[in-house]
C-alpha cells in the first residue's frame, strides 16, 4: 500500500505540463461542437479550465495529469454519472458527452503526450471557503453530504479502491510525509498526535461500514447560494473518491467546516457536532463510528497540515497550495489534540 501512496504522491508532484488555453479552446470546439472562451483554474492535479459559451451556458474542462492512471481518472466521470442516475437533481456537474457520445475524450498535448478529458456542467453560487460561516450552513452541509453518501451507496468502479493520501485510513502514511519536513512548524506535537491515534485507526476503522465516498467535501469544493449563504446550492470535485469508510468521509467533512477562526477544541466540538447531527438525519451512524468521530476528525485535521506542507514543499511550481501560517498550524494541531478520543456525543 505505501508504494501505492508513493504512487499517488507521484502524480501530485509530477512537473507542469500546462495545455495551453487556445488548446483547451480548441478542443471543445472539435468535440463538443461548443465554441467557448477558457479561463484557467487551480487545481492539485487536474488541469482545470472554466469555459464560457457563445450562448450563455458554461462549463468546466477537467484535464487529467499525464501521471494519473487511466481507470483513476475515469473514476470521478463514473461517480458523477451515477449520482446523475440515482439523485438526478442532486446538486453536482453533470457530465457532457462528446459529439461521439463520450464521456471522456482522448488527444495529444503540446508535447505528444497522450491526455484524457471530461467537460461539465459549470455550477453557479459562491464557494462556501468565501462565505460567512454558521451553525445553519454547517447543518446544511451536513445533509448534502448525508444524502451524497446515499447516492454513492451502490456505486461501484475498478478503480475505486486506489489509494488516496487525503483518506484517514492513511493517517499512517503522514508519519512518512512528516520525516520527509525537519521544518515544519510544531512538527513535535504532530509526530506525537500521530503516534497516539494512528494505532486507533489502523485496529478499529477496518472494522467500520465502507463505500465509495467523495473523501473531500472541504469549503472549497462547496457551494452556497448568495443570497443565502446558509444555503448550499452544489458540491464540485470528486478528484479524491475512495472506497473507506463512511464514517470516514463525515469526519473530513466536520474536519473541514471548522471555521478558520476556531481557537479552542470546545467551539471545535459544537462545529462537528452541527455537521454530525444533520449527516445522522441522512445516514444514520452506528455507536461504533461515533465512537472513533473524534480521532478522526483528528486525523484529518493533522493530514491538513502535513500533506498540505508537504505538497507545498515539493511541488514549488504549483500555486494549488500556498503556505499555512504557523500560527494556524500550531492551533489546528492543539485542537486535533484535545478533540474527545472516545464517544462523540450528538
Amino acid at each position: 500500500m505505501s508504494s501505492e501512496l508513493d504512487d499517488f504522491m507521484a502524480t501530485m508532484v509530477t512537473p507542469a505540463r500546462p495545455v495551453p488555453a487556445e488548446r483547451a479552446a480548441a478542443l471543445v470546439r472539435e468535440r463538443y461542437g461548443i465554441e467557448a472562451s477558457p479561463t484557467r483554474l487551480s487545481g492539485e492535479r487536474d488541469e482545470n479550465f472554466r469555459l464560457q459559451a457563445a450562448h450563455g451556458a458554461e462549463y468546466v474542462l477537467k484535464i487529467a495529469n499525464p501521471a494519473e492512471n487511466a481507470l483513476a481518472s475515469e473514476l470521478p466521470v463514473a461517480a458523477l454519472q451515477h449520482i446523475g442516475r440515482v439523485d438526478p437533481h442532486f446538486p453536482c456537474p453533470r457530465v457532457i458527452r462528446d459529439r461521439n457520445d463520450h464521456a471522456r475524450v482522448h488527444f495529444i498535448d503540446q508535447d505528444g503526450l497522450g491526455r484524457t478529458a471530461c467537460l461539465l456542467t459549470y455550477l453557479a453560487g459562491r464557494l462556501l471557503g468565501h462565505a460567512d460561516r454558521s451553525a445553519r450552513q454547517r447543518s446544511a452541509c451536513g445533509r448534502v453530504a448525508g444524502r451524497l453518501s446515499r447516492a454513492l451507496g451502490g456505486f461501484t468502479h475498478p478503480a475505486a479502491h486506489r489509494p488516496v493520501v487525503w483518506d484517514v485510513r492513511h493517517t499512517n502514511y503522514v508519519q512518512h510525509l512528516l520525516g520527509q519536513l525537519p521544518d515544519l512548524p510544531c512538527r513535535t506535537e504532530a509526530a506525537a498526535l500521530l503516534a497516539r491515534i494512528v494505532p486507533e485507526i489502523d485496529a478499529r476503522l477496518p472494522r467500520q461500514r465502507a463505500q465509495v465516498v467523495h473523501n473531500d467535501m472541504n469549503p472549497l469544493n462547496i457551494l452556497v447560494e448568495p443570497a443565502d449563504e446558509a444555503s448550499v446550492s452544489g458540491v464540485i470535485d470528486f478528484g479524491d473518491i475512495t472506497h473507506t469508510a463512511l464514517i470516514a468521509d463525515l469526519a473530513v467533512a466536520a474536519a473541514e467546516l471548522i471555521p478558520g477562526t476556531c481557537r479552542n477544541a470546545a467551539e471545535a466540538c459544537e462545529s462537528i457536532r452541527d455537521v454530525a447531527r444533520a449527516y445522522h438525519e441522512s445516514v444514520p451512524l452506528q455507536a461504533e463510528e461515533l465512537a472513533m468521530l473524534g480521532t478522526l476528525v483528528a486525523a484529518r485535521l493533522v493530514m491538513n497540515v502535513v500533506v498540505h506542507e508537504w505538497h507545498v514543499h515539493h511541488n514549488r511550481s504549483n500555486d494549488h497550495h500556498a503556505p499555512l501560517a504557523a500560527d494556524y498550524i500550531a492551533t489546528r494541531l492543539a485542537i486535533a489534540a484535545r478533540l474527545p478520543p472516545e464517544d462523540f456525543r450528538l
